[in-house]
C-alpha cells in the first residue's frame, strides 16, 4: 500500500510539472540555449527567402551548475527499450522517466558520451519499432523535420541546415563540439517563444531517417542547433536499429500528422528528469 501510494505521488508531481511548464514561454530549466537567453518571438524564414549566411562564430551554451527537475524528448533506437535523447536534459537526475497517458515509464541512464551533448537512455517496460539512423550529415540546403515536446507540448519544427558551426557549452559541464545550423521555416502548430522541451528530440529527413538530435535554439534568430549525426556511429547505435528500423516518407504537407503518430506509438516520448531537494 505505502509503495502504490509513493508510486502514485510521483506521478502526480511528475504531471504538476509538465503542466505548469507547459503553460510558460519562458526558457525551462536546465535547457540548453545560446546566450543571450531571454524568451522572445520566433522568426521563421519564409521558404522564398535566401539563407543566412552568418555561423562563423561559435554558439556559446551556459549549463546551469545546478540540477534542477527538466523535461525533454527522446527517441526510439531499437526495439529492446533503448531511447536517445539530450545530455543536458537527463544529466544529474535522481530519477529519469518516459511520460505516457499521463503514466511515469521508469527509464535509467545508459551512457553519455563526454564530449557531446548526447545521452542514451534504457527502459524495460517499453519495446517500439526503432527509428533508421545515419552518420551522413545533412548539407547546406536540405531540409528536415525536429519532432518532440516544445514547451512541454506536442509540437514540430520545419527547418532547413545553413551550416555546421561550432558548440561550446559550459557549467555544469564543458564540451566543444561540431554541430549543425538550422534555419526554421515553420512550426506546427503555430506557436512563438522557446523551443525548450524539444531537446533531445529527432530530426528527420524526407526518407525518415535520423540525422541529428535537437541540443540547442535561439527563437529570436530563428536558429535550431543538432548534434552532428556521426554521434550515432560513435555510439555504436546504427546497427542495432537496422535490422528492425521502420520509415516513412516525410514532406512539408505531413510531418506533423507522422510525428503525431510517431508519439502516440512512444517512438517519440517525452522525458522527465526529477531531482531531489
Amino acid at each position: 500500500m505505502r509503495r502504490r501510494f509513493e508510486f502514485l505521488l510521483y506521478t502526480a508531481a511528475i504531471l504538476f510539472f509538465i503542466v505548469r511548464y507547459a503553460s510558460t514561454d519562458q526558457e525551462p530549466p536546465r535547457r540548453a540555449a545560446p546566450s543571450p537567453t531571454k524568451p522572445g518571438p520566433s522568426v521563421s524564414v519564409p521558404d522564398s527567402a535566401r539563407l543566412p549566411r552568418d555561423i562563423s562564430s561559435a554558439v556559446i551554451v551556459d549549463i546551469e551548475e545546478k540540477s534542477r527537475a527538466s523535461v525533454g524528448t527522446a527517441f526510439a533506437v531499437d526495439d529492446e527499450g533503448t531511447y536517445v535523447s539530450a545530455r543536458h536534459v537527463i544529466q544529474d537526475c535522481d530519477a529519469i522517466a518516459l511520460i505516457k497517458d499521463r503514466r511515469a515509464i521508469p527509464t535509467r541512464l545508459q551512457a553519455v558520451a563526454n564530449n557531446r551533448d548526447f545521452a542514451v537512455l534504457k527502459t524495460d517496460q517499453v519495446r517500439v519499432k526503432p527509428f533508421e539512423l545515419t552518420e551522413q550529415a545533412p548539407t547546406r540546403g536540405d531540409d528536415g523535420f525536429m519532432m518532440g515536446y516544445p514547451q512541454g507540448v506536442p509540437a514540430d519544427v520545419r527547418a532547413t541546415v545553413i551550416g555546421e558551426t561550432v558548440m561550446k557549452s559550459r557549467g555544469r559541464y564543458n564540451t566543444r563540439e561540431r554541430v549543425i545550423a538550422w534555419v526554421e521555416r515553420e512550426r506546427r502548430p503555430v506557436f512563438s517563444g522557446s523551443l525548450g522541451g524539444i531537446s533531445g528530440g529527432p530530426v528527420l529527413d524526407a526518407n525518415g531517417r535520423i540525422v541529428g538530435t535537437v541540443v540547442a535554439g535561439a527563437p529570436r534568430r530563428g536558429r535550431v542547433y543538432t548534434t552532428n549525426p556521426k554521434v550515432f556511429a560513435e555510439a555504436a547505435l546504427i546497427s542495432r536499429a537496422s535490422e528492425s528500423a521502420s520509415n516513412d516518407s516525410i514532406s512539408n504537407a505531413n510531418f506533423d500528422s507522422i510525428a503525431d503518430g510517431y508519439r502516440a506509438s512512444l517512438r517519440i516520448a517525452q522525458v522527465y528528469c526529477s531531482v531531489d531537494q
